[in-house]
């Protein structure tokens, strides 16, 4: 199995809730992390050998993760997805950093031969996207040629890939592990009919709810993509920047056009969102290293009005401020859909860029439009 990570939830058989794990890691130290249904558990053992036992109540597909991974140390961290199943006992090993595999009793035994089966399966598709990626990067290749073995050759090997998939399900409709392989089918819609080629027994079994949340996880990100695309709409460059008049720190309005003529970021933010807060400092340090040559108006959301303030003095935020109350338009009028957004406007009053996430991107930007 190739190291990959995703979250899954079902529920157990009646009976026995204990998973009995074993585990055998290269160079991954003396500690643990199961992360599982929202909830996570360390256990101790010695240069990557684990023993210990858990209760799962529901059948889920969690990790079992380095420490430090957690603490947001990236350095040669590791994670392994594996489902977990009450009742069982599973054993995780490794022969080199690369890959792992799992066994076991009951569900793990057909587990592996759907781990092996899959693997191999999707060798192909694995390699020719490696070889696509390289080719992308490599400036000896035309377009041209990269199109031709998009289409030739990746998209060949997936469609077998796909293909392979529903062969195995099909000839394994009894087999309750071979349901792992639904979220690798492409799409909600040939994943739902691949679904309906596994027997009743299964259909309808234990295994249920995990799909159906599979299913309501895939909706989500439909819906939200389609957000994503009518918020891109909203936000394009040149379009002009809908105005606005909210109240300011000190209970003032302040409208938007009061300030054309010179380029505005519109900081959408909350106290309540980290990341919005970590980029407090470096906010600082460029809105100084640029005195007057921009304007930030930091447009507080989903906060009381209280807790905007204090977070404002806390953080000693040297720029205007507007606070969006409930009822705004604000937020659907820009298309804002994540936090922090910023969205940089021209002196012309129009949008110049939107950046979401605290991205470096921006002020690399800032440089290259006030650093001349």
């Amino acid at each position: 199995m190739m190291l990959a990570a995703t979250t899954l939830c079902g529920w157990a058989a009646d009976g026995d809730k204990t998973l009995k794990v074993k585990l055998d890691i290269i160079d991954f130290g003396d500690s643990v992390t199961v992360v599982y249904s929202g909830k996570d558990q360390t256990f101790t053992g010695k240069d990557g050998k684990f023993e210990f036992e858990m209760a799962i109540d529901n059948i889920c597909e969690g990790y079992f993760v380095m420490p430090k991974l957690l603490r947001g140390d990236m350095e040669d961290a590791r994670m392994f997805r594996v489902p977990l199943v009450g009742g069982e006992e599973m054993r995780l090993w490794q022969t080199d950093r690369k890959r792992y595999d799992v066994d076991g009793t009951g569900f793990y035994v057909d587990y592996h031969q759907v781990d092996l089966y899959n693997e191999k399966a999707s060798a192909d598709v694995r390699a020719n996207l490696v070889k696509y990626r390289k080719m992308r990067d490599n400036s000896t290749f035309s377009k041209s040629d990269q199109e031709k073995f998009y289409k030739n050759v990746y998209l060949e090997s997936y469609n077998r890939y796909q293909e392979a998939l529903v062969h195995y399900i099909k000839e394994h409709a009894k087999m309750e592990a071979a349901i792992m392989l639904l979220k690798d089918i492409d799409g909600l819609d040939k994943m739902k009919e691949a679904y309906t080629l596994f027997d009743p027994s299964v259909r309808e079994g234990r295994m249920k709810p995990l799909i159906d949340s599979w299913v309501s996880d895939a909706e989500k990100r439909i819906q939200e993509e389609a957000e994503e695309k009518e918020a891109a709409k909203k936000q394009a460059a040149g379009l002009e920047a809908p105005v606005f008049t909210l109240n300011d720190i000190n209970g003032n309005p302040l409208t938007l056009s009061s300030l054309r003529g010179k380029y505005v970021v519109l900081d959408f933010w909350g106290s309540w969102c980290v990341w919005c807060i970590k980029g407090f400092p470096k906010m600082k340090e460029y809105y100084a290293k640029y005195p007057g040559k921009f304007e930030i108006l930091g447009v507080d959301c989903k906060d009381t009005e209280d807790k905007w303030k204090a977070a404002v003095k806390k953080h000693e935020l040297p720029w205007l401020h507007v606070y969006c109350p409930k009822g705004s338009t604000i937020l659907d009028d820009y298309g804002v859909t994540g936090f922090p957004t910023k969205i940089i406007i021209g002196p012309d009053g129009k949008i110049f860029k939107t950046i979401v996430g605290e991205d470096p991107s921006f002020y690399t930007l800032l440089d290259e439009l006030f650093g001349k």
